[in-house]
């Protein structure tokens, strides 16, 4: 059972998680799209249902204004709870509240198929974010600037554009523009989870 901080009980080196075990499927972990600021709530309600679950977090202090300390556990990776099950079991994690879907594996042959992380990937993350007192960012491969991509979900689902510039927000986001030729361009931030590579 997790506590009002989302963490549940704890099997990797150093880790603050969100992690139960379920004694469901092994052999890597599905990667769980979810709302914004929802991975804490959706990570219980799996492990409510039985699954082990994921949430990458970082312990740090937050300094307010008038000089109070906290300590808080901080979101490393925006919108994303990992999660072990079986194939035959996606279907009723897609059913759970605050899921959108699964991420997708675009660049392997044989066209899309679900993402799955391997067991010492997640394992090597969980370590880094225990051991260290450093603020851990987390970077997403494949989109650079200049990059033509593809919204695939939400309600810009189907559009076309360019990656401009090569930061990204703290809440995982990244500039979008739309050239209008002979006029300039219009740019909207959006989720990198919810673009994928595009040729033009």
């Amino acid at each position: 059972m997790a506590d009002m901080n989302g963490h549940m009980g704890c099997g990797a080196p150093g880790s603050a998680d969100v992690d139960v075990a379920g004694g469901v499927g092994v052999g890597g972990w599905f990667v769980v799209l979810v709302g914004h600021n929802g991975e804490r709530a959706v990570g219980r309600r799996l492990g409510e249902r039985g699954y082990e679950v994921y949430v990458a977090l970082q312990r740090e202090v937050r300094v307010w204004r008038d000089g109070r300390r906290r300590e808080v556990d901080r979101v490393v990776i925006p919108s994303v709870v990992f999660v072990r099950c079986g194939e035959g079991e996606r279907r009723d994690v897609l059913r759970t509240s605050g899921v959108r879907g699964f991420l997708m594996n675009r660049a392997g042959r044989g066209g899309s198929s679900v993402a799955v992380v391997p067991d010492v990937q997640l394992d090597r993350l969980r370590f880094m974010l225990g051991a260290t007192d450093r603020r851990v960012d987390f970077v997403g491969e494949g989109l650079r600037a200049g990059m033509c991509v593809r919204v695939v979900r939400g309600s810009l689902c189907g559009l076309c554009g360019e990656v401009v510039g090569d930061g990204r927000s703290a809440d995982g986001s990244v500039r979008l523009l739309v050239r209008v030729d002979a006029l300039g361009c219009a740019c909207v931030e959006i989720s990198e989870v919810d673009l994928e590579p595009f040729s033009a």
